[in-house]
């Protein structure tokens, strides 16, 4: 699972890069994520506390918090707990944000962007 969403969350990233729509806001919410696909990266922007980070850990936080709501996501996070890749409650995103980026990684996890 983890390999199929690293490949659908590139994919994802690549249409934006093609049609050079870097300022989109689906584009820029879920570029930090890039971080939970390179384990050194991942250890760096942790033990830096990088906004990045804190972004990514709340909401693998959230969703872990509310894993019956995500049962979709179960054997994802725990993939990511395996990788060492554990989130923390950090307070930087809205609502809003969390939900449309839990909607895409929905989409991931449906193969929508998978090839």
């Amino acid at each position: 699972m983890y390999r199929i969403i690293k490949e659908s969350y590139n994919n994802y990233k690549n249409d934006f890069l093609v049609s050079d729509a870097l300022d989109d806001i689906r584009y820029i919410i879920m570029e930090p994520f890039e971080i939970i696909f390179n384990i050194e990266k991942w250890n760096y922007e942790k033990n830096q506390k990088t906004e990045n980070y804190k972004k990514v850990a709340e909401v693998l936080y959230y969703i872990n918090g509310n894993i019956n709501e995500f049962l979709e996501f179960k054997v994802f996070m725990w993939e990511l707990e395996a990788r060492n890749i554990i989130g923390e409650d950090f307070l930087v995103l809205s609502s809003e944000d969390k939900e449309e980026i839990i909607k895409n990684f929905k989409m991931f996890l449906n193969l929508t962007y998978w090839n």
